[in-house]
């Protein structure tokens, strides 16, 4: 099975609640950069729904012509279990049949090239296999990839022939509708899929251009700074022994270029760089000329250039691919964002960042300017800083940093359940007697029964804005453990995240804990049949997840660390840092607290928490008692790190800020989302409990000052005693300037 990001996990419980036939709205819009894995989303969405229902459903997924997308999709489909997938031409065969997944090719179906369009005789039959499939009571889930594109009335009239119960459409560049009660847009953030690993950090824009070259050769000084950074990813992936890629250089040319702008391109390649087809290490695919570029893609392969145009970019993957030269030839292209994808997928995505950074960033190199507005205007690449250097007052700086040493990643089920029972069993003082438990639970306020509970509303309103008025009431309807399927995947996705397995394995353990086998086990707690089973589940899954999470929480609060498995190192800042920043932004500051010289309020400006945004700007206001401040990294053994246990195993934590006082006291901060205006909780770190924990205790055993920050109407708030409070309620959360209150008072003190 594949093992999704939790970014991915998060798109796969979208899309199954969405599908609910009770859901708002029948359409829905995802954004996802490209590389966040939106083919194996939506596969894993697919796949669990067929295999979780048996709806009487048929996918049918939609895409673009160039790139071969749709043999793509359905090669990676064919990987997963309960999917039938199949093209349109064995839907003209065997029709739309329940649980299969059918891709088509826009060209077969809307295009002009009389090869790969069907004939009348065929789309008719198409036409036929639709009706079929509504004449067997079937439904269809319409996909539609690079929604972008193709958006044509031609293509919406073959699309509207499924009359889809459901549509989701998917792509790296489209927009908000802004039609939110017929059109539901769920967005994928970029610094999601980088912190997971899947792209690379950054993408460098000419990084050491050599301008002393020949300025009136433009290719001269692209391809000399491309082959340097090449042979510099090279020795890095020799000296960090990472064996078997071969790092690709793609040269994209405008679309509309002329043949003599290739044959020049190709001239310098071989003559001047001695990249030749004959030795394997230049390949070229236009749609007029293909050489060397089968497997192409694969890590190892000998080919070095790739000459490609922007068509290529749809649906084509190379991870290997670390280098786009963009040749401009003031054709006025419009820049597509998925060029620029191509490069920044990491090679290895199971293991992510090598965390070292000429590996960890993609290069583009270009003089095109138009090229590198659109660039940034869609957002498609994050600007780095050049390398800045570290401060001479920050290098003295040193704490001990914490590591696991043999880190599994690998879960122990079987001791989660057991810590899961153990906690229930502790919690509510069970008994082997399953009828005294199932009055425990009663009594307890759980609902018990064959019903389910749901709530709607009832009353009258003349105005809109009276609407409130209206009163909750309450009905039961029967359950059953099949057509209530749906909630229940929605409910174990909901448990999944307090107890760290799949869904399968969380169902599997709840039916051990309250499903009657006919005989008990030694874990079990009720004995109820599947309807009641199902019942219990859906009304009550809130209420588990609280006690989930407590027994979960509980695990770092006992400090049930394996302390023989945790390496304590001397950590020191880095003495060299790259950070992202905006290069758009005018009136860039200098920040004076930052440890790094250099370091502007535009990198201040694309930190993706506003919690970190107001942090920062917090302490370069108070810059009187701030010696310096330290944005630490989120991954990496080269950056700060503590070691925290919940129920489902140890792993790292990287507080965001350590800082330096002018009076030399040291503060490790670390933020998290707090309350919006309506009083909602913006955090949406399920950890955040035990991570407070774990800060608490390495404050305590190195005598290091600390907090958890948070925002509320744009004031930053601290917890640093007692126990983790989800509400910022008054006299717990404290506002953040009682957090350095005595150095405050100490500085006044001085200056008077």
């Amino acid at each position: 099975m594949i093992q999704l990001k939790n970014f991915q996990q998060d798109v796969v419980d979208k899309l199954l609640a969405f599908i609910a036939p009770e859901y708002g709205v029948n359409n829905l819009t995802i954004k996802a950069p490209t590389g966040a894995g939106k083919t194996i989303m939506l596969l894993s969405w697919i796949d669990e729904y067929i295999r979780s229902t048996g709806d009487n459903v048929a996918f049918v997924w939609f895409t673009p012509g160039a790139g071969e997308l749709e043999e793509q999709s359905q090669d990676k489909a064919n990987s997963f279990s309960s999917i039938k997938a199949q093209s349109v031409d064995d839907a003209l065969l065997n029709g739309f049949e329940r649980g299969s997944a059918t891709f088509i090719n826009y060209e077969r179906v809307v295009g002009k090239k009389s090869k790969a369009m069907l004939t009348d005789s065929e789309r008719d039959n198409l036409v036929d296999k639709i009706e079929k499939a509504f004449q067997e009571d079937r439904h269809f889930i319409v996909i539609i990839d690079e929604a972008h594109r193709n958006d044509t009335n031609k293509a919406r009239e073959i699309i509207s022939r499924f009359k889809a119960s459901k549509t989701v459409r998917v792509s790296a560049t489209i927009d908000d509708p802004n039609t939110p009660d017929i059109i539901e847009f769920y967005e994928v953030l970029e610094e999601a899929v980088i912190a997971s690993g899947l792209i690379t950090k950054a993408v460098v824009v000419n990084e050491e251009i050599d301008t002393s070259l020949d300025e009136t050769d433009e290719f001269a000084i692209l391809f000399d700074a491309a082959e340097k950074k090449r042979q510099q990813i090279v020795a890095s992936y020799i000296e960090n022994g990472v064996t078997g890629i071969n790092p690709l250089v793609l040269v994209q040319l405008p679309d509309e270029s002329t043949p003599d702008l290739s044959l020049r391109i190709e001239k310098h390649l071989q003559e001047t760089m001695h990249k030749t087809y004959e030795d394997g290490k230049l390949g070229i695919w236009l749609s007029e000329q293909k050489r060397n570029v089968i497997d192409v893609n694969k890590l190892d392969n000998k080919v070095e250039y790739l000459i490609i145009k922007q068509a290529i970019a749809t649906g084509w993957d190379a991870p290997r691919a670390k280098i786009l030269i963009k040749i401009r030839e003031n054709m006025g292209e419009q820049f597509t964002v998925q060029t620029l994808g191509r490069i920044r997928r990491m090679p290895q995505p199971w293991i992510g960042h090598y965390n070292v950074d000429v590996l960890d960033n993609a290069y583009l190199y270009t003089f095109d300017t138009d090229f590198l507005h659109g660039v940034f205007a869609q957002g498609a690449a994050v600007a780095p800083t050049p390398l800045l250097n570290l401060i001479d007052r920050a290098k003295s700086l040193k704490l001990t940093s914490e590591r696991v040493i043999n880190y599994d990643e690998v879960l122990n089920e079987k001791m989660i359940l057991n810590n899961i029972y153990e906690g229930l069993k502790k919690r509510f003082n069970f008994t082997d007697d399953l009828e005294e438990n199932y009055l425990i639970l009663k009594n307890q306020g759980y609902t018990l029964g064959d019903k389910i509970k749901t709530t709607f509303k009832q009353g009258r309103f003349d105005v809109l804005a009276n609407a409130d008025r209206l009163q909750d009431r309450e009905r039961y309807v029967k359950a059953n453990y099949q057509d209530n399927r749906i909630d229940l995947l929605h409910a174990l996705h909901e448990l999944d995240r307090v107890i760290h397995l799949p869904v399968s394995k969380v169902e599997a353990m709840l039916k051990r804990f309250f499903l009657w086998r006919g005989y008990p086990l030694v874990t079990s707690i009720l004995k109820l049949d599947a309807n009641e089973w199902t019942a219990f589940i859906l009304n009550n899954w809130r209420a588990l997840r609280e006690e989930f999470r407590k027994i979960d929480i509980a695990q770092a609060i006992q400090g049930s660390l394996d302390l023989d498995n945790i390496q304590k190192n001397d950590f020191t800042i880095p003495l060299t840092e790259r950070y992202t920043y905006n290069p758009k932004l005018k009136d860039i500051k200098m920040v004076q607290t930052n440890a790094y010289q250099g370091y502007t309020t535009a990198s201040i400006a694309v930190r993706p928490s506003i919690v970190e945004r107001l942090m920062e700007r917090w302490l370069e206001e108070h810059a009187d008692i701030v010696d310096f401040v330290y944005k630490n990294g989120d991954k990496g053994p080269q950056y700060f790190s503590l070691v925290y246990s919940t129920n489902g195993g140890v792993s790292h934590f990287y507080p965001d800020f350590i800082i330096q006082m002018r009076n030399g006291d040291i503060y490790i901060i670390e933020t998290k989302g707090g309350e919006d205006v309506k009083g909602r909780d913006k955090n949406i770190d399920s950890y955040a409990p035990a991570k407070y924990e774990a800060l608490k205790k390495y404050a305590k055993e190195y005598n290091i000052k600390w907090a958890f920050v948070r925002d509320m109407n744009e004031e930053l708030y601290y917890l640093n005693s007692g126990e983790w409070v989800d509400e910022m309620v008054a006299g717990k959360w404290q506002p953040i300037i009682k957090l350095f209150k005595s150095i405050e008072d100490e500085n006044r003190m001085s200056e008077n």
